[in-house]
């Protein structure tokens, strides 16, 4: 059995995987494929490679394909290519995961939702689509996939839920929006014009909206398959 992790950035996710499936083969797909990893085993291999672009990889030759995370990489005209890469590689009868989320925030505050509009925009001047997720099963039946299902995770953001479980991977989300917004002062700050201190507050009226609001973020994940004939 042959496993494609597209995108596998870091390599984490294929190195747990060839690890767990020894009998497996498992390549992992990146423009920027880890050089060197610790405790990297034999059936586990990477290959660099553009996916926007012909993959490096024989037509019927897959079994399964994952992808997570992607949103931000493919511009709004390559998913097309991208998925059609997909098909052509898998063995007829393979599948596909792609798990996304959704890049806007929902029940966003205002705060939040000029953030959003500013960031849409930013996507849109990159050829992203900020709505992505909504035209992934009509392109994926275009295509060629059958059998295809779509499910969505809603997680807080934030620790509103009074379900103790909710509540917990609200808080942390609501950490990870957090250490994003950080990690994006400079940029923020240099496009809005505003000052360091400014921009801290607003983070931190984010962070209140998502209580006050009720934010949450949406997971989407799409199984496929390719047509056993």
């Amino acid at each position: 059995m042959t496993i494609v992790d597209v995108g596998t950035g870091n390599g984490i996710w294929a190195l747990e995987m060839a690890s767990e499936q020894l009998n497996c083969k498992v390549i992992g797909l990146d423009l920027r494929p880890p050089s060197e990893q610790q405790g990297k085993p034999k059936n586990l291999n990477y290959h660099e490679a553009d996916i926007t672009e012909i993959w490096p990889l024989e037509s019927n030759s897959v079994d399964f394909i994952f992808q997570r995370n992607m949103g931000q990489s493919i511009q709004k005209d390559q998913w097309s290519h991208v998925l059609s890469e997909m098909l052509r590689v898998l063995k007829p009868g393979g599948t596909i995961e792609l798990v996304e989320a959704d890049l806007i925030h929902h029940n966003p505050g205002p705060v939040q939702r000029a953030f959003d509009e500013f960031y849409q925009n930013q996507c849109a001047e990159n050829g992203l689509d900020f709505a992505f997720t909504g035209i992934i099963n009509k392109e994926l039946e275009a295509i060629g996939f059958s059998e295809l299902d779509h499910r969505t995770l809603d997680i807080p953001i934030g620790e509103w839920p009074q379900d103790s479980e909710l509540k917990q991977f609200g808080f942390i989300n609501k950490e990870i929006q957090k250490a994003f917004l950080r990690n994006r002062k400079s940029f923020y700050v240099s496009k809005w014009g505003i000052t360091p201190e400014d921009y801290e507050l607003a983070v931190q009226e984010v962070l209140t909206e998502f209580e006050d609001y009720h934010g949450f973020s949406r997971f989407n994940c799409w199984i496929a398959k390719k047509p056993a004939a």
